[in-house]
């Protein structure tokens, strides 16, 4: 098989590889977007290494194929993800609120000290869902898309997390 110039097969597909990214993934995971690019070319020139082209279509038809699954695979990921997100505050969303007065006062406390170290684009979101709200309803309010809401619920509860030592990751897989 003929060899493969990482350089020169970067050139020739790096904005079809980037455009097909961007007509696969979701938007709200655009943030993704350097990860899958790297996934692509990785699973590329391992690929290329191992002989994987057959050759029986252009490169550049190959290579798109792979972007568009990397892209897909993303999506699901992601989307896995903001539904363990979501039941991780359903879950607690009710545990900080299930106690006696005095530790409900405690626990509304230590709520509020957080979220004053967040973000105000993230507290607003985490508020609304608090009191009640449906991610329709915050969607609505904050005029994003529902699909923004749970990314920011998302990451505001990953940092929570990661700002707490010793607290068990809820999103660890068994």
């Amino acid at each position: 098989m003929a060899n493969f110039d990482f350089e020169s097969v970067v050139k020739e597909t790096k904005y079809l590889v980037l455009k097909t990214i961007g007509d696969t993934l979701i938007d709200r995971f655009d943030d993704a977007t350097e990860d899958v690019v790297q996934e692509v070319y990785f699973r590329v020139f391992k690929s290329l290494e191992k002989g994987g082209f057959d050759g029986r279509s252009k490169l550049s038809t190959w290579i798109y194929t792979i972007a568009k699954n990397e892209a897909l695979r993303m999506n699901e990921k992601r989307l896995r993800e903001e539904e363990k997100a979501k039941r991780y505050l359903q879950k607690n969303k009710s545990n900080l609120f299930q106690s006696d007065e005095n530790h409900s006062i405690l626990k509304q406390e230590w709520i509020e000290s957080t979220l004053l170290k967040i973000p105000e684009v993230y507290q607003k979101t985490v508020r609304l869902y608090l009191s009640g709200k449906t991610m329709d309803e915050i969607a609505n309010e904050l005029n994003i898309k529902e699909g923004t809401v749970k990314s920011r619920l998302f990451r505001t509860k990953e940092w929570i997390r990661k700002s707490l030592p010793g607290v068990k990751n809820e999103f660890q897989e068994s």
